[in-house]
């Protein structure tokens, strides 16, 4: 009997454990500056990762701590150049190996560096040639600064198990995740402290949030197409905005051509965290593409305006930090609010950049 009670007080004690989990999980989500839902957006194995790696919550705060200082010596090294040969060299690292491909080879011609390279993207190849003869020390700089990164980010994992350290490798490709998990260090050890407890049921439930997700963006993007269509006075102040936004990432060098193109291949390919972005895009640039990908709407030469996704982070963010030109287009900033407000549990770029801005101005 007695053996009995205590099979059932187990029962019982585990029952409520997971019932408390699952409300901590759930409060972790329904925040409405929660950092979760942009967490598991991603594949499976990608958000397997980020449950994994946050059991050590300890990685985060060391990897962006050597973060900060590679991305400082990258960009004192790069400093003594001009913005356009800065540009170039943050190129150049976005492509693995690159680098010490070019330190290997310096001894050859351009011509047989060209044929050597000659399977990375066009607009790269005669940056890297010309670093590659004429600035090689910079590249022997920037690899030694990549090579330290590596030496200390060994170091960190050095006694996590095999499977926490593969977690953590995986992230290294999504620079915008290590970001989020570093700079939210509660979430994150909630998160990691809850899966410890319980991996098949959180594992469960980011599961079931990553098809929430998918079904709450497909029908955000349908409200917020259909709403800016049947305003005109909207569609016309976002021509004028997306006008100065393309000019302002022209500027900054950030795309070469300002036309749409759907032949242009997206790129999924960041700056990599060890150096960081481009500190002229402003804040949270990983993925460096042309300005109407950011918006997510294009006007043809030939037609009206055409979507194809939501806005981006980095568009909300600009937009919001030009307040003498926001206040210019008050019919465009109202759309954003009350879209805003029609999707409050939403994660998607322009709702965070509006939810940060509405929040720093109470403040």
């Amino acid at each position: 009997m007695k053996n009995l009670l205590l099979a059932f007080s187990i029962i019982l004690s585990t029952n409520l454990f997971c019932q408390n989990d699952e409300k901590i999980f759930d409060n972790l989500v329904s925040n409405d500056s929660s950092s979760v839902p942009s967490l598991f957006i991603y594949n499976d194995s990608v958000r397997t990762a980020v449950l994994i790696a946050s059991t050590y919550p300890q990685g985060f705060v060391r990897l962006s701590e050597i973060q900060k200082t590679s991305s400082a010596a990258f960009l004192k090294t790069i400093s003594k150049f001009n913005h356009s040969k800065q540009k170039q060299l943050w190129e150049i690292t976005r492509y693995p190996g690159l680098t010490t491909l070019l330190i290997q080879n310096k001894d050859k011609s351009e011509k047989e560096l060209g044929a050597l390279i000659k399977h990375y993207p066009e607009k790269i190849i005669s940056p890297a040639i010309y670093f590659a003869k004429k600035k090689y020390a910079t590249l022997v700089d920037i690899a030694n600064i990549h090579s330290e990164f590596e030496a200390h980010y060994k170091n960190v994992i050095i006694d996590f198990p095999d499977f926490v350290k593969h977690s953590f490798d995986i992230l290294l490709n999504y620079p915008e995740l290590l970001t989020i998990l570093s700079e939210n260090m509660k979430t994150t050890v909630t998160l990691g402290d809850l899966y410890k407890r319980n991996p098949q049921m959180i594992k469960r439930k980011v599961d079931s949030l990553n098809t929430e997700i998918t079904k709450a963006n497909g029908i955000e993007y349908e409200d917020w197409k259909k709403g800016i269509s049947n305003d005109t006075t909207v569609q016309k102040e976002l021509k004028q905005i997306s006008k100065k936004y393309s000019k302002d990432l022209e500027a900054d060098d950030v795309y070469d051509g300002d036309e749409y193109d759907e032949n242009i291949t997206i790129e999924l390919t960041p700056y990599p965290y060890w150096a960081g972005y481009p500190y002229w895009y402003g804040r949270n640039y990983w993925y460096p593409n042309p300005w109407w990908f950011q918006l997510g709407f294009y006007w043809p030469l030939d037609g009206g305006m055409m979507f194809f996704g939501l806005p981006s982070y980095h568009f909300g963010w600009w937009y919001y930090n030009q307040p003498r030109y926001y206040s210019r287009h008050p019919h465009t900033s109202n759309y954003f609010y009350q879209h805003y407000n029609g999707h409050r549990n939403s994660n998607s770029g322009l709702n965070r950049s509006t939810r940060e801005s509405y929040r720093g101005r109470r403040k």
